[in-house]
């Protein structure tokens, strides 16, 4: 492994560099990165992918320990600014490796970009990168997949197509391109080998999990462990995405001031997916402009009714961060990938309906909730500590409910509070849960984290009164 004490220290900005160089720097390092990962292809083989990871690990270590070095022989004042030093470093790195790995480790910094709070704030903007700055790879090194879609080149199935990525995640990146028939749409192109990049990520973390095998939580973590392969098997399947975003589609009028744009069958297949180009900003870019109280709210009310309208037609919105929405200029809400949407069978809806009478019409019924969502037997020793674990959920879930007029999710106490909840979980190991839970506490803290950062205030009420069912 390439990494030394040394070397790590040497490559710290200097301590008399100003804020602005220092930015200069950050900035330059990740023009490098972009750069650099343009050309790599992705990698498919388990054992460097789990030697990716863990060259990555012993650099953040090291990173930390020459941090604490130092840290002994400055004052408070060079400590705090070599603290945020060391946090964008290390920010750059991670964005750096989990960018050439993409796939599921490209979503797993997605996610920790996604929530303040968990992470120090230079780490959280650089990974919050990879929801819409992920670096795309050169053409060359994609082109053979729309040739194995179409039998053709992009220059004979379009009238025009952009071979510069405009848009790039951790599966596929996005070209602008015009139909024969003279309209524009975006191309979304999956990343060569993506699909196998899973399947190593999933022997690794299967080996990690070797030694969980025989505690009583086994058989929970292994059935949720499945639903995380088949959600991403999915987002890997551009047919099935391209069928939630029909059904998602048809959910939504012109009037409600959500657009989903259409797909083009024609121009798609499993590794390629056309739809229309929806022109919009995201939602750093949006803030940047220094929007209006009234146009957050406005946007943060549209969030709210996207994910409410598709949870209530049990197709979870399971991924809603930053680069899957578009602020519009004309006041409209964009939502543009629908790979990550979990349907819902009858069992899932069963639970829905049994957990929306808890939150809505009789809180006395948790423990039953707690037994039918967790898989907890009235005589377990830990239903108490499982009952306590839902009550203080269904708290804050309906502290936006229970407070009349306008709420303000822009409250950093509120969200703290389910972060807070979430970490305890995971560190007292209540895990044991139904499958559909991990995405769908995945779903509710994003979009609570979307609203957070817009800072919006939103009439939960009239929302539920127009979204919720009867």
């Amino acid at each position: 492994m390439d990494v030394n004490l040394s070397e790590l220290i040497a490559a710290l900005p200097e301590d008399d560099a100003s804020s602005m160089a220092n930015a200069d720097w950050a900035q330059e390092r990740l023009r490098d990165i972009l750069a650099d990962l343009a050309q790599r292809p992705v990698p498919a083989g388990s054992l460097h992918r789990l030697w990716t990871l863990s060259e990555l690990s012993a650099q953040i270590a090291l990173a930390y320990l020459a941090l604490w070095v130092r840290r002994w022989f400055a004052d408070a004042e060079a400590g705090k600014r070599r603290l945020m030093e060391t946090n964008l470093r290390v920010a750059l790195k991670t964005f750096h490796r989990l960018g050439y790995l993409r796939g599921a480790m490209t979503k797993l910094g997605q996610a920790a970009g996604n929530l303040p709070g968990i992470l120090p704030a230079q780490m959280a903007d650089t990974l919050d990168r990879l929801h819409f700055e992920a670096p795309p790879m050169h053409y060359p090194l994609i082109r053979e997949v729309v040739r194995n879609e179409f039998d053709k080149e992009s220059e004979e199935v379009f009238l025009s197509f952009e071979k510069e990525a405009f848009a790039a995640a951790s599966l596929g990146q996005v070209h602008r391109a015009r139909l024969k028939s003279g309209e524009p749409v975006a191309v979304k192109i999956q990343y060569p080998g993506i699909a196998r990049t899973i399947d190593a990520d999933f022997r690794n973390l299967s080996a990690l999990l070797v030694p969980l095998r025989l505690g009583k939580d086994w058989d929970s973590l292994k059935a949720q462990f499945e639903e995380v392969r088949r959600m991403l098997n999915q987002e890997v399947d551009y047919l099935q995405e391209a069928e939630s975003q029909r059904l998602a589609r048809e959910l939504f009028r012109p009037e409600d001031g959500i657009v989903v744009p259409r797909v083009y069958p024609e121009y798609s297949g499993k590794r390629v997916l056309t739809t229309d180009y929806v022109q919009g900003l995201h939602l750093p870019d949006y803030l940047a402009t220094n929007p209006t109280q009234a146009s957050r709210n406005a946007f943060g009310t549209k969030i709210y009714v996207a994910w409410m309208r598709m949870y209530y037609a049990f197709m979870t919105y399971a991924d809603p961060h930053p680069g899957n929405y578009l602020f519009l200029s004309d006041g409209r809400l964009g939502l543009i990938d629908f790979g990550c949407v979990q349907h819902y069978g009858p069992e899932e809806r069963d639970l829905v309906r049994l957990a929306e009478k808890m939150a809505y019409e009789d809180p006395s019924i948790v423990r039953e909730v707690v037994q039918r969502a967790c898989g907890i037997t009235a005589n377990d020793p830990d239903l108490e500590d499982y009952v306590r674990m839902m009550e203080e959920s269904l708290d804050w879930m309906m502290e936006p409910v229970r407070q009349p007029g306008a709420f303000d999710f822009g409250d950093e106490a509120h969200f703290q509070r389910g972060v807070d909840w979430f970490s305890r979980v995971v560190r007292q190991r209540h895990i044991r849960a139904h499958p559909m839970y991990v995405y769908w506490n995945r779903s509710v803290l994003g979009w609570k984290a979307l609203l957070y950062r817009l800072r919006a205030q939103v009439d939960v009420h009239a929302v539920l009164r127009q979204e919720r069912p009867g």
